[in-house]
């Protein structure tokens, strides 16, 4: 997905290719269902089922499967990019264009699923102490499970954990986290945690995690306005090979 967030001739022609799968019926809007089966089918198609019976192997959806609790989260930032007018679309009850993902917005949807996916994957290392997949994941970070398993994220780049060297330290994060203290951490509160320290720090990430923030209300898409048809988002894939490089995140 990262090579249809650049802002490039190339990356264009792959994103209109891709949004042609993500949109079926090609009404120019994406529902969440629709870009979930957008990523499946492109997980399956890159890395498609090998042998047979017990001997079967399915990497795609296997990767679909791990890291499917971030697709809504890439999904709710870029849907938020453009200006919501507001209006009922025809055909539905109530939704308006931002409970949708439209094509301008689809780049994002693309670079949020990088960034998402690698918070998504700092969060399993730590949860059930460790990383893989077993009973003890259960989708919440207890205190136990942050002071086991925290030398695993240093790595990832995120400033949240960038001093994050003793039990000490892995404890205090633990407790910024959980605010309310309720003894656990879920992945809203993990990720939202790392989203407001990098954007409190101004890091390159920040630039990426900010856009829905300031588009949604400031931005004014309607004719005349700042942007019409083209996607004036800040967002790109440099900025996120700025992040990995300078981070040194392993996404």
């Amino acid at each position: 997905f990262h090579p249809m967030a650049e802002k490039s001739p190339e990356a264009e022609k792959l994103r209109e290719e891709g949004f042609v799968t993500a949109d079926p019926n090609g009404n120019g809007l994406c529902s969440l269902a629709e870009l979930e089966t957008f990523v499946l089918k492109s997980l399956v198609t890159k890395f498609p089922k090998t042998g047979k019976g017990n001997a079967m192997m399915e990497p795609g959806k296997d990767l679909f499967d791990a890291f499917r609790p971030c697709y809504i989260r890439a999904f709710t930032d870029a849907k938020d990019y453009e200006k919501d007018t507001g209006e009922k679309i025809e055909g539905t009850k109530k939704a308006t264009a931002d409970d949708f993902v439209s094509k301008k917005e689809f780049r994002l949807f693309c670079a949020y699923l990088c960034v998402y996916a690698a918070m998504f994957d700092a969060f399993a290392k730590v949860d059930g102490g460790g990383a893989g997949r077993d009973a003890s994941d259960d989708r919440r970070i207890d205190l136990a499970e942050m002071e086991k398993g925290y030398k695993g994220i240093g790595g990832f780049g995120f400033v949240a954990f960038k001093d994050l060297n003793t039990k000490a330290d892995a404890t205090a994060v633990f407790k910024s986290i959980d605010d309310n203290g309720g003894g656990i951490v879920l992945l809203d509160e993990w990720c939202l945690f790392i989203k407001n320290a990098e954007i409190k720090a101004g890091t390159s990430l920040a630039a990426i995690l900010n856009e829905d923030e300031a588009g949604d209300k400031s931005r004014d898409f309607s004719p005349g306005g700042k942007s019409t048809t083209s996607d004036n988002s800040k967002t790109s894939a440099s900025s996120i090979k700025k992040w990995a490089a300078d981070d040194g995140s392993k996404i």
